[in-house]
């Protein structure tokens, strides 16, 4: 283990080890250049001297770390000690209460170690490298395209009888595959264990052949399946689905829809250093809580240093997914122009997909009503409309997943959307105890134009 001055680091330099902070949390991978922000920013952080090292193990030897049991954390006690990964990462402050994906992240990263300063001062060293990254990625979007063109071609979409689309069970169990895949792999970045992006690719294709094939049911893996209440793969999932959705729609290449697939996967991993209580918003949020929310996006940046190389415009999508266009989002502020088309389209889905989730503290809402919302937001010059647009016609003015009353007095659920008539989409109807009852009805079909939706439902009884 080194011990260097943070007076004597040079913009340039290259370290041959990981560079720590003096409680052990990893700043920088090796042969990372230093950027001249990061070395202002360490200038300015009041560390006086930070460590490389081969590995957190060696800075045990040092007496900088203790080694820590982990079985000794249960989930929902509070932690009595901050909780480190072998590689760098905090995984668990002192005095947080321990989440299961705290215990995941262990679980995957092997052995554990322990610091015991300060939350306050954890926190501070955390945002060290975090904001001259965000710098560093604005460098490197210089001439990058930010907007996305449309190409008006589908040769890649293969129709598939609407026959072969997997029953509710099957979807289920499918999007459970999915999001336990997506588990795993978030509790390994979460512990800074190397991961490669070619793990995400068999989520992806097979989203992408779903899409391909089922274009008009193929929001039924977002918004018809069970989702888990404060679930970050199953919200990362739901994103990914609804965005690529949104970007065919708008006749995005192919290529453009999957990687912002990629970067609705990836959006919200900042999100896990985030505590419970304030990532669900059940409760007033101090400056400070705000803070740390805000910061997320920037977090996300971070924790994407545990991949090979992520391209520029994902890692900016992620960055920006919480931008508006009126300039009231964060982490910058910015307005419309500076904002890239794949955030404009990830905030649209990755909004949608927050406000149709259950929540311990209100009643999941109507996905009708989360379309007025998404709409009203769009006037408001919150959301880019040709997104929202888009998003109404994949998912349907009554979305896939509601329940609705026909004008000839039965409930129905819908599950597919009409691109062409948003507000007829293809619906089962149902008996008055919530029951599949009768055929399926495309409400487009002439024969059916007498018959129309009246109203949304909260549920399938009304």
């Amino acid at each position: 283990m080194q011990r260097l001055r943070v007076s004597s680091l040079q913009v340039g330099q290259v370290l041959d080890e990981p560079l720590f902070t003096r409680s052990g949390q990893k700043l920088l991978a090796a042969g990372v250049p230093l950027t001249p922000r990061q070395v202002e920013a360490l200038q300015r952080s009041g560390e006086l001297e930070v460590l490389a090292a081969t590995g957190v193990e060696e800075l045990v030897e040092a007496g900088v770390v203790q080694r820590f049991d982990r079985s000794a954390l249960r989930l929902g006690q509070r932690a009595n000690q901050n909780v480190l990964s072998r590689h760098g990462q905090m995984l668990v402050e002192r005095d947080q209460e321990v989440e299961q994906h705290h215990l995941d992240a262990m679980q995957a990263g092997g052995d554990a170690f322990a610091n015991a300063q300060s939350p306050e001062e954890q926190r501070r060293q955390r945002i060290i490298m975090a904001d001259p990254m965000l710098d560093s990625l604005q460098s490197e979007i210089v001439g990058l395209p930010m907007r996305v063109v449309p190409d008006g071609q589908a040769e890649w979409h293969k129709p598939c009888p609407p026959s072969t689309w997997p029953k509710p069970t099957e979807l289920a169990e499918l999007r459970g595959r999915a999001v336990e895949k997506l588990r795993a792999l978030f509790a390994r970045i979460e512990a800074g264990v190397p991961v490669l992006l070619a793990d995400f690719n068999p989520i992806l294709e097979d989203l992408i052949e779903r899409l391909a094939g089922y274009p008009t049911r193929f929001t039924q893996l977002a918004l018809l399946c069970p989702r888990r209440e404060d679930y970050l793969p199953d919200h990362a999932y739901t994103t990914a689905v609804l965005v690529m959705a949104i970007a065919d729609r708008l006749n995005w290449p192919l290529v453009d829809i999957r990687q912002v697939a990629l970067a609705a996967l990836l959006s919200d991993l900042g999100m896990l250093l985030v505590p419970h209580r304030i990532r669900t918003g059940a409760s007033e949020l101090s400056d400070i809580d705000r803070g740390r929310v805000n910061r997320h996006p920037a977090f996300s940046l971070v924790m994407m240093q545990a991949f090979d190389a992520v391209p520029p415009i994902v890692r900016l999508a992620a960055v920006q997914h919480q931008e508006r266009e009126n300039g009231s989002g964060y982490p910058r502020g910015i307005h419309r122009g500076a904002i890239c088309d794949y955030a404009r389209v990830l905030a649209v889905a990755d909004a949608f997909a927050a406000t149709t989730e259950p929540r311990h503290y209100r009643q999941r809402k109507m996905p009708y009503l989360a379309v007025e919302e998404m709409v009203r937001g769009a006037a408001a010059l919150m959301f880019w409309t040709p997104a929202v647009r888009a998003m109404v016609q994949a998912a349907g003015l009554f979305p896939v997943g509601s329940y609705i009353k026909l004008s000839d007095g039965r409930n129905a659920h819908v599950i597919a959307a009409n691109p062409r008539h948003t507000g007829r989409p293809t619906v089962q109807p149902l008996d008055e105890i919530g029951a599949v009852d009768g055929l399926i009805l495309d409400l487009t079909d002439p024969a059916l134009l007498g018959l129309s939706i009246l109203r949304a439902l909260p549920s399938a009884t009304g």
